[in-house]
């Protein structure tokens, strides 16, 4: 009989406890916008960042875009190659999962050799270009062609660099 009452003590105490009042309306309220911003939170948080390699550009690729001739540059990152960016004047190209994707020049952007820019967007990415040794003025960059060093920046939807590249840059006029 006394470990009986000893075991109903704790258990009276514990269902007396969950009897009080009701919580403050003022601390519920707080405590449930505390969990909304929390939710909303995980909620708006951008995917996992997916790495992107892009695949070289070849000549079937130039001819089925119309990208042979014309004043253009071509970065081709690391010691490949293959043209990984396309650049012209209006436009920019680049091979993503074995897919031509095109980018509308910035207008507002830098301009570099060839009449290229700076800046360059698409649906669902946004590139960015830089010469390291190419003329500052824009009127040399239009009458310059040649080989240059430069680095290719991709930035997804959320603006985090996907791919970045540096290596040769080949402009022709």
């Amino acid at each position: 009989m006394r470990a009986t009452a000893l075991l109903t003590l704790p258990l009276l105490a514990l269902a007396l406890a969950g009897c009080g009042d009701d919580p403050d309306p003022a601390e519920q309220a707080a405590a449930n916008a505390e969990m909304a911003e929390r939710v909303r939170q995980v909620n708006d948080a951008p995917p996992r960042l997916a790495e992107i390699v892009p695949d070289a550009i070849t000549y079937p690729d130039l001819e089925a875009n119309d990208l042979v001739g014309g004043a253009q540059c071509a970065y081709a990152p690391g010691t490949s190659m293959g043209a990984r960016v396309i650049a012209r004047e209006t436009d920019a190209y680049m091979k993503i999962d074995n897919t031509m994707q095109r980018f509308v020049a910035d207008v507002g952007s830098r301009e570099l050799p060839a009449r290229t820019r700076t800046l360059y967007n698409s649906r669902e990415y946004k590139l960015r270009l830089e010469l390291e040794d190419a003329p500052e003025r824009a009127a040399e960059a239009d009458a310059v062609g040649g080989t240059y060093n430069g680095t290719i920046w991709l930035y997804d939807p959320y603006d985090r660099v996907v791919f970045t590249g540096t290596g040769t840059v080949n402009c022709e006029v």
